[in-house]
């Protein structure tokens, strides 16, 4: 049989992830000798050069480890692995090294696989996330451990009737949502469709291992199952797929696909697929409409399949009732689930966003909920490995780890505000002040219900730190007042001291830092100690500035003296001659209001504001395709997002706990748009003016006209010709 093709891909829209700090050398169990094991395959056995013993060549790619060999296609290699972050097995598909083209190529394969990842349909399998670790890209996604149909039909040569139709129906539905964003698979067949358990089945593989293919110059995948028209050089389109299924289920049925004969070459395998065999000669013990429906799924001409996937279903459904006397496919609870359940399964994904799976006995009627919020032991473990990440200096795994704890943990507090305020910090010390604002917002919201009376107290301290935080002005030490080593207000130390840095009232940071790491934490808020060594760091760098504040030549050889500091923030932004750009303004500065436009400017201003408006989103698109954007985001409806996944220009992919659902730009409101696009102006960046700008005109655009001003002035001051451009941008 053949073997799932594999495309590993970067999905997540972003920077690569960091070269993994894990050792590649090893240690011979038998004499203690050092192995470089950098050069083997994860899993793979490797002769210890002194004594010969075989060790196994251990992996990990960023925070997921390796644990066993699933598959191996011609692309690379699936394995089982373990998320350390959230403590659960997925697939983690790797690349073979060899494979990996160039930056075309890659962007082209990038794209579709964020295609794939945003679509979220039980009947398919669930792409989470992707990176680059070893030089080896790979890609995160749903554990389906019950097989594929490609193993069943090797154990069984053919498959009864109704699990084939099953899997049918179930692969259908995958295909249709799909297409309904799109999306064409290009390599349907029995390898790629995998069973969660004997009645559930799920695509898997969608589109990646087609573009894959064409990547490579080639023009099909599978030759038992490709489509006649893609020999024929033709455009596929999602009737292609019909026929790549409808040759794949008459396989399972028949024990052969539906051509007589094996070839390499393509003009004689589109006369073999010219004439398909006879489902109901080859297999006769299948039902006539079964067989009626699957010869016309492989009719060799496009036009004569059928005209939609919602045509191919109800055939589909149609078939399985006359076989089994069911007008639902059975396939709930211990050994089936109703096709209800089925049909509801984008209200799951909604619902398990709150915590709970909804499982519908009555679609009019009664509701059963039940509750599968993860433990607090477990969030808190995964709370603490998310510091760990914080100390590593990933801050944005860090933050996505904390954003998804505290979607877990919505209405059980303190664990709920404990991590938002984490989150905040992690998006402080990246310097998403856009992040932070959002994660502070969050806990001022959720205000002090769902604590219990013990921890009134506690609930007053969230509260009282996030509004410190959101407000302007920096942080007197002499603010905080501390009762004792088990004080969450230790917490409050470093956050506010991280506020005075970005505000460069140095000083002050200074002895907020200093108190923060004389302190012993002690109690159930002993892991505030761990944030200490970041703590530390940004303390050298306070002292650091200070004594260059008081050299008389300061300025002398700035890029050098920044490689002395530690941290990234707003001093060594100083130290390169930021305090320049944020001077007072002159009297030719920003405080002189625009000039008066001529009689035969009103036409030109519109036509600017037009172009600007265009190059803003162009930015925004081009920014949410290559870092994703973490944090917390409610839509103009009230429902609630940890991030965004994908944009294109009519949609913004917004990420659920377990899935990511797309929705138009208009449902997110003109001030979260500004927030998000000016997260990604980075100071000193060369780009920073020009972005100021383009995020002042949408503002200007969206009536947010104080916002609009600042984001105008600022870039006036970096780059004066903005000034004159002033008045077609405020023109009414």
């Amino acid at each position: 049989m053949s073997f799932v093709a594999l495309a590993i891909v970067d999905v997540t829209v972003g920077s690569m992830a960091a070269e993994s700090t894990v050792s590649t050398s090893q240690t011979c169990p038998a004499c203690a000798t050092s192995i470089d094991t950098s050069d083997a395959e994860p899993l793979a056995r490797v002769e210890c050069p002194n004594c010969g013993e075989k060790v196994r060549a251990e992996r990990m790619f960023d925070h997921f480890v390796i644990v066993e060999t699933v598959g191996v296609g011609g692309m690379g290699t699936v394995y089982k692995a373990r998320d350390t972050l959230l403590d659960r097995f997925v697939a983690l598909k790797l690349l073979r090294k060899d494979l990996e083209g160039g930056l075309d190529e890659t962007a082209h394969l990038q794209q579709e696989a964020r295609m794939a990842a945003s679509v979220n349909h039980p009947n398919i399998v669930q792409i989470f996330s992707s990176g680059t670790d070893h030089g080896q890209f790979y890609l995160v996604m749903e554990l389906v451990e019950r097989g594929s149909l490609d193993d069943f039909i090797e154990q069984h040569t053919r498959l009864p009737e109704e699990q084939v139709l099953e899997a049918g129906i179930q692969t259908a539905k995958g295909l249709r949502a799909a297409y309904a964003k799109g999306l064409i698979h290009r390599d349907v067949k029995p390898a790629n469709i995998l069973f969660a358990d004997e009645h559930m089945a799920k695509i898997g593989d969608f589109g990646l291992a087609g573009i894959a293919a064409e990547a490579r110059g080639e023009i099909w995948g599978t030759p038992y199952y490709v489509a006649p028209e893609r020999l024929n050089n033709q455009p596929d389109d999602f009737r292609s797929d019909i026929y790549s299924l409808g040759a794949t289920l008459f396989h399972a049925l028949a024990g052969k696909a539906p051509i007589e004969g094996e070839t390499n070459s393509a003009t004689e395998l589109r006369a073999l697929k010219n004439q398909p065999l006879l489902l109901s000669v080859v297999a006769p013990e299948v039902s006539a409409d079964t067989a009626r429906v699957l010869q016309r799924m492989v009719a060799p001409e496009p036009a004569q399949r059928f005209s939609s996937y919602d045509e191919l279903v109800t055939e589909l459904e149609r078939a399985y009732k006359k076989l089994t006397g069911r007008d639902v496919i059975d396939v709930a609870t211990a050994k089936h689930r109703t096709r209800r359940i089925i049909a509801a399964a984008a209200a799951i994904v909604l619902v398990t966003a709150l915590g709970v799976f909804v499982f519908v006995r009555n679609t009019q009627k009664q509701i059963a909920v039940f509750s599968t919020a993860i433990p607090i032991a477990e969030l808190e473990k995964q709370a603490a490995e998310a510091r760990h990440q914080l100390i590593l200096d990933h801050y944005n795994v860090a933050g996505s780890a904390f954003a998804r704890i505290a979607t877990e943990a919505r209405n059980r507090q303190p664990l709920y505000d404990w991590a938002r305020l984490q989150q905040g910090l992690a998006a402080m010390i990246g310097r998403n002040d856009a992040q932070a604002r959002e994660s502070f917002q969050a806990i001022e919201k959720a205000g002090t219900k769902g604590f219990v009376k013990n921890d009134v107290d506690l609930a007053d301290f969230f509260v009282a730190t996030s509004k410190t935080l959101l407000s302007p002005g920096p942080v007197q030490s002499g603010q905080l007042s501390v009762k004792g080593p088990s004080s969450p207000e230790l917490f409050a130390f470093f956050s506010f001291a991280l506020k005075d840095i970005n505000q460069l009232d140095v000083q002050n940071a200074a002895q907020l830092l200093e108190q923060f790491v004389k302190t012993q934490p002690s109690g159930k808020f002993a892991w505030i100690a761990e944030l200490k060594p970041i703590a530390q760091k940004y303390l050298d760098d306070c002292r650091f500035y200070l004594t260059w504040k008081t050299q008389p030549n300061r300025s002398a050889d700035a890029a050098a003296l920044k490689k002395q500091l530690k941290t990234r923030s707003a001093i060594s932004d100083a130290i390169v001659g930021k305090e320049k750009q944020v001077a007072p303004p002159t009297a030719a500065g920003p405080s002189q209001p625009p000039r008066q436009l001529t009689q035969k400017e009103p036409d030109a201003a519109a036509r600017k504001k037009a172009q600007w408006l265009a190059a803003w989103k162009k930015n925004l698109v081009n920014d949410l395709n290559r870092t994703q954007f973490s944090g917390e985001i409610t839509d103009t409806t009230g429902a609630e997002y940890t991030g965004i996944s994908s944009v294109d220009n009519q949609t913004v992919g917004l990420k659920l706990p377990y899935g990511i659902v797309r929705v138009s730009w208009s449902k997110l409101a003109p001030r979260t748009l500004l927030s998000i696009s000016t997260s990604f102006i980075r100071p000193n960046a060369p780009d920073a003016a020009d972005r100021q700008w383009l995020c002042a005109s949408y503002a200007n655009a969206t009536g947010q006209g104080d916002a609009a001003r600042q984001l105008a002035e600022a870039a006036a001051k970096s780059k004066p010709e903005y000034r004159d451009q002033m008045a077609l941008l405020f023109a009414q």
